[in-house]
């Protein structure tokens, strides 16, 4: 059993994109993820929902259905098989939950 600080867990990080298993739970992976002015490429995950919660910063969420901004302390779950990305103007820190190996 391990204690995390997810507001000091980024410092030092100077990549745009950094992303790190911190724990399991029921079987998911639970990550760290940080990044800077950068966005992802169209992706889904055909096996497992992807939950976003925003430690700090802004997240812009693309999907299908169009685009959710998740400012700091909110959440967002993105359903299995549904087409998203993630795109940071400065810099974010998030927790992510998921099945993807």
């Amino acid at each position: 059993m391990e204690k995390y600080n997810l507001k000091n867990l980024g410092n030092g990080i100077t990549e745009s994109w950094k992303s790190f298993n911190i724990s399991q739970i029921n079987g998911n992976n639970v990550r760290f993820r940080v990044m800077q002015d950068i966005t992802a490429n169209w992706h889904s995950h055909n096996a497992s929902d992807e939950f976003f919660y925003v430690i700090s910063g802004i997240v812009h969420l693309d999907t299908e259905d169009g685009t959710h901004t998740l400012n700091t302390n909110e959440l967002f779950i993105v359903p299995a098989k549904t087409k998203h990305r993630a795109r940071v103007e400065g810099k974010a820190t998030l927790l992510v939950i998921d099945k993807i190996e």
